[in-house]
């Protein structure tokens, strides 16, 4: 994209950023010129990534820990570019969805959410500056599905949180987007080969969606080519949602 010279200088922030959708993103945003500061629970995923590239700020927290989260984006620099993906599926019939569960699935993908935007748009407010927020939603938001009835649920309220940032934040200079993504081959899937190629044959375009998809849009929401672009929802799932 002609206008990704934009994120030059920008400092991003990445949650959930060890792995999957949250690693991609880190490193094209780097690739792309940004500072990344990149967050995740799990301390090998952030060696990991720090040790392909160095460059990377990394720090270790549970995002679903309101008050452990809070207080380590406070003591980092102000950003410019938030991804909010830090994220956890449950499994199960929505009957024996256990207290336990729900709360941690609200707890890290919607309460973490919410948390995070706070303390970033506290301080970009602040300190007079714009930014732009992309949280990584799913098309789960868009449609119940059995078995993963808890986690459509608390996706669908990070839509919902999007919607609302946008709409209290843009008069700040504060643009949220998100962006839903379809069916994706990340570690989260935990299906066989054999259940993906059942699902491409269910998808219009018959295939699996790959990380750089979802990343691509991302980068898009980030960028100057969408800069009138705020409370919406940017589905990239191969049509799957229409069928």
């Amino acid at each position: 994209m002609a206008s990704m010279c934009s994120l030059a200088g920008k400092i991003a922030l990445v949650t959930g950023a060890g792995r999957g959708i949250g690693r991609g993103t880190a490193v094209a945003l780097r690739q792309h010129g940004a500072k990344v500061i990149a967050l995740d629970i799990i301390e090998e995923n952030l060696r990991n990534l720090k040790k392909d590239y160095p460059e990377i700020i990394t720090a270790q927290v549970n995002v679903g820990d309101w008050k452990a989260t809070k207080e380590v984006i406070e003591g980092l620099p102000t950003v410019d570019l938030l991804v909010n993906n830090a994220g956890v599926l449950k499994m199960g019939p929505i009957l024996d969805t256990s207290e336990e569960d729900i709360s941690l699935l609200l707890n890290v993908n919607l309460k973490g959410y919410l948390n995070v935007a706070q303390v970033v748009a506290r301080k970009l407010i602040a300190e007079n500056r714009s930014g732009n927020f992309v949280n990584v939603v799913s098309v789960a938001a868009n449609k119940p599905f059995n078995n993963i009835g808890a986690y459509c649920i608390s996706k669908s309220g990070v839509q919902m949180l999007t919607e609302v940032l946008a709409s209290e934040l843009g008069p700040k200079g504060i643009r949220v987007n998100g962006i839903n993504p379809g069916v994706v081959d990340t570690d989260m899937m935990m299906i066989s080969e054999e259940g993906k190629r059942i699902l491409a044959d269910r998808i219009p375009l018959r295939r699996i969606g790959e990380i750089s998809d979802v990343v691509n849009g991302i980068l898009y929401l980030l960028s100057d080519d969408s800069s009138y672009m705020s409370g919406h929802s940017l589905v990239v799932d191969g049509c799957f949602l229409k069928c």
